[in-house]
């Protein structure tokens, strides 16, 4: 599950959206016409003309917030959401004592703004923000409805929701929008005759607006780093990833092309060279038989795809954002699996395979240094070039590596660790 950050990140801009601007609740119909005003605007910026009318509607924040509450609810079952969190506490990705789909509820909704529903088909205006500082906002969401009469982005959303691979709905996202964000700052840029693949890499700049973030949103700021970057993935990587298909080649009608040919994993988002260039197509991975292996006490709960960028953020608990990034270039393909016995007892296992054996190598060598850190204080056993075990709290994690693979098991009981022999 990959979930979309609300906020259309007006923070680039240097704009602010947040509840600290004191704003009355603007007439509906005023709303309506601007609305209607940028519809045409966004039309001729994006370079797509709207197939059929744009049904606009207006909310308050609580019935926005609300309405955020029901689509999660109606999107991601809770028991889903129940595994997903799981598994980030397995892996460390987020404390062992947050409530995730509380927090993943709060966190979306603690700065709402206008939003396209793409189910629906209608774009929601915000009424409580000022009207002239929602234009931007408009330009971008209108930009997902143009994006969904030509691309049928819900058809596209709905098969991510079932694709159980969380990499490449990260890369779809990324696409969507980091397109309305660089139509957006279109926008903000044209009264300067200035153009967004004139701008400094977009994915830095994204990355450097964190700390500015964090002092506009308080549930932001106390989000595990895991959720944040996430979070702002889509907008900073995919507006990147935009900028290079222009500069390859400056027309709409070249990105309207990759709607057609979605990218396939974070890895080709992150280096678009991966893309346009050279395709890098992940490679299917399978995790079921070393799961098997654990006999019937043990059943698979949960599965998923973690791609490049997750396994950066894994890497990054312990490691520099240098070093992860090293390491993980030159991803191959994943599946990650959380396991689930009849006692309740909760693993994760991992399998990775990698371009070459020395990417392989390079990404085992970082994991070998994210389990010492991991595991501070705690004595490994089976050690050979190929993995070793660590114990701890009655609960054995290993790692093992041949050639282009690496595999990894955390959080299983001590007692079953005879099931690992061949892992």
């Amino acid at each position: 599950m990959q979930i979309r950050l609300i906020l259309c990140l007006m923070l680039i801009t240097g704009l602010s959206l947040g509840s600290s601007v004191q704003a009355q609740e603007n007439s509906t119909s005023n709303l309506l016409k601007i609305s209607d005003e940028m519809i045409q605007t966004t039309a001729r910026l994006r370079g797509l003309e709207p197939k059929a009318p744009i049904q606009t509607g207006v909310k308050n924040k609580e019935e926005i917030s609300r309405y955020l509450n029901e689509r999660l609810e109606a999107e991601y079952s809770r028991e889903d959401l129940r595994k997903e969190g799981t598994m980030l506490r397995e892996l460390g990705l987020i404390p062992a004592d947050m409530d995730y789909r509380d927090f993943i509820i709060k966190l979306l909704t603690e700065q709402v703004g206008g939003f396209y529903d793409a189910e629906r088909k209608i774009f929601y205006i915000a009424s409580w923000l000022p009207a002239e500082e929602q234009k931007p906002v408009m330009v971008h969401e209108l930009t997902h409805a143009l994006q969904d009469q030509h691309f049928d982005v819900e058809r596209i959303l709905k098969e991510d929701r079932e694709s159980q691979n969380d990499d490449r709905t990260l890369a779809h996202q990324a696409l969507l929008e980091g397109d309305g964000m660089v139509v957006m700052l279109q926008y903000l840029l044209e009264p300067i005759k200035r153009h967004f693949s004139q701008l400094p890499d977009l994915a830095f700049i994204m990355q450097s607006q964190m700390l500015t973030m964090q002092s506009q949103y308080p549930m932001f700021k106390i989000a595990p780093s895991y959720l944040r970057e996430t979070l702002l993935f889509s907008y900073g990587y995919g507006s990147s990833f935009l900028q290079y298909s222009w500069n390859r080649n400056p027309s709409w009608q070249a990105v309207d092309k990759v709607y057609s040919d979605l990218p396939a994993s974070t890895e080709q988002i992150m280096h678009p060279e991966k893309y346009f260039v050279s395709r890098d197509e992940p490679k299917t991975v399978t995790a079921d038989s070393y799961a098997a292996a654990m006999g019937d006490s043990w059943k698979v709960a949960y599965k998923n795809v973690m791609g490049e960028f997750s396994l950066g953020l894994l890497l990054n608990l312990h490691l520099t954002e240098e070093h992860s990034r090293k390491a993980t270039t030159g991803w191959g393909g994943d599946q990650v699996l959380l396991l689930e016995n009849e006692l309740g007892k909760n693993a994760v296992l991992l399998n990775t395979v990698w371009d070459t054996a020395d990417d392989a190598e390079k990404f085992f060598a970082a994991m070998n240094e994210w389990f010492r850190r991991h595991y501070p204080d705690v004595q490994r056993s089976d050690e050979t070039p190929a993995g070793f075990s660590v114990i701890k709290d009655g609960e054995i994690s290993l790692i093992r590596h041949d050639g282009p693979n690496v595999r990894f098991i955390i959080g299983l009981p001590e007692a079953d660790a005879p099931k690992l022999k061949n892992f």
